[in-house]
């Protein structure tokens, strides 16, 4: 398993970062000049490249990682205007600072020009050194902030990687736990139904002979009852939890065009009675949406589900109104199923989900059945929502893809 250890940082540099400027000018002793300057402080991280045309400034442009170009304007042959210009039309070079150096009067129209071609700052000869080199300071400064980020964006971009790497692994860690408990539930489920069969063989017979031989029951019957009830609770408990295992544990149920009338006519057969007994009125309107590819036996489980719950906690207070629809909702079908019955609080709404959560311990029941139908429509990438309060029904809304 992966723990906190696995997500390990990666390594950062502790070397100072190398800062290259580039110098260009037609005349060396200008290019030494201006080094000399620059230079003055002292800095071993910066170093400065010479261009003596804008054809050498250009090879060295698509060559190097450059800081700062400082760019004299007036050369013969292409110019400092054009240099900046091809410069900035280069996907590489477009965000390298330039800093124009001239001799030429400050005139408006040669800064605009200068600026048009791609310029960031004007430097007027004679150069005052301490102005020359604030300036040029505050690009290094830029420039080592902005490797800084795209440093710390690559460590954030690793740590990501481990982080969705280290997810994917507990996600399969736990689904294979899941598989696994599922597998678990599933075997014991049918494992006991031997057990508590043979136990409830053994107390019809134990109360048989004890009626044969003549032996006084008086309060033995009631127990006899109470024994029987349980054993018929817990087999209802084995089936539910065998119904909701097979979900996962059992493939995927082959899809096939099912109708929502055909399943429903089915499910009303099975509750019978519970519909008789409580004198429910069921409406039924699937005109929109009468059909859908889906797994026959699940369907009807949602159906099964859904139905008998509003039918055993229907209000006391009124009898049972029932209507189911279906529609289309875009990519979805949906499946409405609304009650007049007792309700829940809005704040219990979610727990009705919950397995072997029982909000009406009057009612008869294990608490499955809408965990069940809540883990059939999510295996099946759909969902289920309920809107409720005390007393005023529910209304479940099944999307089912």
């Amino acid at each position: 398993m992966l723990t906190e250890h696995h997500l390990i940082p990666p390594a950062i540099s502790t070397e100072k970062q190398q800062v290259k400027i580039m110098l260009v000018d037609d005349k060396a002793e200008n290019l030494v000049s201006l080094e000399s300057m620059l230079s003055n402080g002292g800095d071993d991280t910066i170093s400065y490249l010479f261009a003596t045309s804008g054809e050498e400034a250009l090879k060295i442009a698509l060559q190097e990682e450059l800081a700062l170009i400082m760019l004299d304007v007036q050369m013969p042959g292409m110019n400092g205007y054009e240099v900046a210009r091809y410069l900035r039309d280069i996907s590489k070079t477009r965000h390298i600072p330039i800093i124009f150096v001239t001799a030429i009067n400050e005139q408006e129209v040669h800064v605009i020009e200068g600026f048009e071609a791609g310029a960031v700052d004007f430097l007027f000869k004679p150069l005052h050194p301490y102005i020359t080199r604030a300036k040029v300071a505050n690009f290094v400064s830029f420039f080592l902030q902005k490797k800084e980020l795209e440093r710390a964006n690559k460590i954030t971009q690793e740590i990501n990687q481990q982080l969705e790497e280290r997810v994917k692994e507990r996600t399969k860690e736990l689904t294979k736990a899941n598989k696994d408990l599922d597998n678990f539930v599933y075997t014991a489920s049918h494992d006991l139904k031997a057990p508590i069969n043979n136990i409830e063989g053994l107390i019809k017979v134990l109360y048989e002979t004890l009626h044969e031989k003549g032996v006084e029951l008086d309060g033995v019957d009631h127990i006899i009852q109470m024994i029987s009830g349980s054993i018929n609770r817990f087999k209802n408990t084995l089936l539910d939890l065998t119904e909701i295992a097979k979900v996962n544990y059992e493939d995927s149920a082959a899809l096939e065009y099912v109708t929502f009338q055909d399943i429903m006519d089915d499910v009303k057969l099975s509750v019978k009675d519970l519909i008789l007994k409580n004198d429910a009125t069921i409406v039924e309107d699937y005109i929109e949406a009468p059909g859908i590819h889906f797994s026959r036996k699940n369907l009807r489980s949602v159906l099964y589900n859904l139905l008998s719950n509003s039918l055993k906690y229907s209000s006391p207070d009124r009898k049972p109104e029932i209507k189911i629809t279906t529609a289309v909702a875009g990519e979805y079908t949906l499946l409405t199923v609304q009650d007049n019955g007792l309700g829940v609080r809005k704040a219990d709404q979610e727990k009705v989900f919950d397995m072997f959560r029982r909000l009406h311990g009057h009612v008869e029941g294990t608490g499955v059945g809408l965990a069940i139908v809540k883990r059939i429509v999510e295996n099946c990438e759909g969902r289920i929502e309920i809107d409720s309060d005390v007393d005023c029904g529910c209304t479940f809304k099944i999307y089912l893809k």
